[in-house]
């Protein structure tokens, strides 16, 4: 059996889905890590500070994303279906995240720990997010006709 086809099976056919979630959160983590280097370990701001722009900044781009690349939707944004709870759950993740940065900050000065620190906060909510994306918000038009 290849990994897509265990994918699959796992997944209850969402493999593919699966694939291009996981290719965005590797987007996002780079473009959030890149900007904690540049705040934390180039510019020397505050780590928790810094954890937050960087958290804010990367969202809109790995919104985008899902939206278009990995569930296929287009058109018009909805704000209460679409950004309200992508935003709730970005907001949990850097509520987790930051508060994981603080208490490394507290340990050390250490940029690289700062960094596995906000990665650990979002990797706990990495799996809730894909289901909600899915089987909520972008996987199913059934929802989406209801809630029209």
């Amino acid at each position: 059996m290849t990994p897509v086809a265990v994918l699959d099976r796992v997944t209850r056919g969402r493999g593919e889905l699966a694939i291009r979630y996981s290719m965005v959160s590797v987007v996002g983590v780079t473009i959030t890590q890149s900007l904690l280097v540049l705040l934390v370990g180039i510019m020397d701001l505050d780590p928790t500070w810094s954890n937050v722009a960087a958290v804010s900044l990367t969202a809109v781009p790995v919104f985008v994303l899902n939206k278009r690349w990995v569930w296929s939707h287009d058109g018009k944004v909805s704000f209460r279906r679409e950004i309200l709870p992508f935003w709730v759950f970005t907001l949990a993740g850097l509520l987790l995240s930051t508060l994981m940065v603080t208490i490394a900050k507290g340990i050390s000065d250490s940029t690289l720990l700062v960094m596995a620190a906000s990665i650990g906060g979002f990797g706990i909510l990495w799996v809730a997010k894909f289901l909600f994306l899915d089987q909520i918000m972008f996987g199913r038009p059934e929802i989406d006709e209801v809630l029209a």
